[in-house]
């Protein structure tokens, strides 16, 4: 199976969360989409973008879970909640 990438990290999406980073590693993020606002699109069409994330850095051993090594931040664009991913997946696998 494919799956989209960004810089390199598998990116999964199912309604308003996108799993971001390898179930293999030892963190994976999760970006949890809270609200969204239109804007104008191509060809006269609005179309909604997130305007306010939530990122998550989790452990992918859930048995051992240390409730301290869990990041949390809130962004205010998709892309800036990936950025943030992307520098803590880096750093924690």
């Amino acid at each position: 199976m494919d799956f989209f990438t960004y810089k390199g990290h598998h990116l999964v999406r199912k309604n308003n969360k996108v799993h971001y980073g390898n179930m293999s590693g030892d963190y994976v993020t999760v970006l949890d989409i809270q609200s969204t606002k239109k804007v104008d699109g191509a060809g006269g069409k609005s179309i909604d973008i997130a305007d306010k994330v939530r990122v998550q850095l989790l452990p992918t051993d859930t048995e051992n879970l240390d409730v301290s090594k869990i990041k949390t931040t809130n962004r205010d664009s998709l892309y800036e909640a990936l950025e943030v991913a992307h520098n803590w997946l880096s750093k924690a696998n």
